[in-house]
């Protein structure tokens, strides 16, 4: 058989396995960080504090696991409020200057539209604020605390008269376990190959993880293309 259609072992860090709703967010490291139970009660807790406040933000740098503890925190949301609605807006570094204004006015207008359908005590969620303009942002706070809705957002940074339901960072014991996660089913050398990269990469609260997995997936991908030429080589 051609080495072309040979088989393609599983890349741990693709970003099918590593997209925000794939992943299960992690509040601690070490084992308990993936206990089922652990989780549910730290989720029940944001909860509470949620409900105790109309405008919570999730802050922290790009990167740090805002986004995926928004998708393992929505089942529970949608459980707790009447009616959820959810956006996630991403910044496309492509688009030129009119590219992104377009985005922006386009965004705004889906978000007012869900807005005002929401009922009192609905939940209006919204993955990346910052991509909003100005105006758009103040217009969106404005309407839900007058509809009385409760708004929670993901930020860079925090903002005044907001309160802070969850701040995100990177450290390298968490990295560890959300990687240790994610190779379960990966072979020893894989795991060693990753260990030893991340012996090597120095980390910082503001470490930004997803940057992290793709080098980790070029790093495993490079692996699994040397592993296959050698198997090419023996059997010819």
């Amino acid at each position: 058989m051609s080495p072309s259609f040979a088989f393609q072992p599983a890349n741990p860090f693709s970003t099918e396995n590593t997209a925000p709703n794939r992943v299960s967010f992690r509040f601690s490291a070490g084992r308990s960080g993936s206990d089922k139970r652990v989780l549910d009660s730290q989720l029940e807790g944001l909860v509470a504090k949620l409900q105790q406040n109309r405008r919570s933000l999730i802050v922290g740098p790009h990167g740090t696991g805002k986004s995926t503890l928004l998708h393992t925190f929505l089942p529970k949301l949608q459980q707790t409020f009447p009616k959820v609605a959810f956006h996630q807006l991403a910044r496309d570094r492509s688009l030129g200057f009119v590219g992104r204004l377009r985005y922006r006015v386009d965004a705004s207008k889906r978000v007012r539209r869900d807005l005002y359908e929401l009922p009192s005590n609905g939940l209006l969620i919204i993955d990346g604020w910052e991509q909003l303009g100005r105006i758009a942002r103040w217009r969106i706070a404005q309407s839900a605390f007058g509809q009385k809705l409760t708004l929670l957002v993901t930020t860079h940074q925090r903002i005044s008269g907001w309160s802070v339901l969850y701040e995100t960072k990177a450290s390298a014991e968490m990295v560890r376990s959300l990687a240790g996660d994610l190779l379960q089913d990966s072979p020893h050398k894989v795991k060693k190959l990753v260990d030893e990269k991340l012996r090597t990469t120095r980390m910082l609260p503001n470490t930004n993880i997803r940057e992290l997995w793709f080098s980790l997936y070029d790093a495993v991908q490079d692996h699994h293309d040397q592993a296959r030429s050698s198997r090419s080589e023996t059997v010819g």
